[in-house]
């Protein structure tokens, strides 16, 4: 009986010394916990992250639902390549109700 308490409690100091658990010191317990704790916002943060976007997902649902299709509309649109020639405008033209020309560039009428 002496032999065996001797050598658990041999085993049992043997243990303790190394410290290879990490509940033994006061700074392991921290790290534990802290490391406890990032896990756990993580994994709320997923949680909340993934609620919402099923909350989108259904109100995104829910006006497909509703939405009514228009009527087909046909769009165009002209635009100028590079290369392409274009006729030459000339300034428009302004014509008051005496019918005289309103331009300040042509104040004085032409000489014949």
């Amino acid at each position: 009986m002496h032999k065996k308490t001797l050598s658990l409690l041999l085993i049992f100091a043997v243990s303790f010394s190394f410290g290879g658990c990490a509940y033994m010191s006061a700074n392991g317990r921290r790290e534990m916990a802290y490391r406890h704790y990032v896990a756990k916002q993580t994994k709320e943060r997923r949680h909340a992250s993934a609620r919402a976007q099923k909350a989108a997902n259904r109100q995104l649902k829910e006006k497909m639902k509703l939405a009514v299709p228009s009527e087909p509309q046909m769009t165009t649109s002209v635009e100028s390549s590079p290369g392409s020639w274009s006729e030459p405008m000339a300034p428009p033209v302004t014509v008051s109700a005496s019918g005289a020309i309103a331009n300040p560039t042509d104040s004085e009428p032409a000489q014949p």
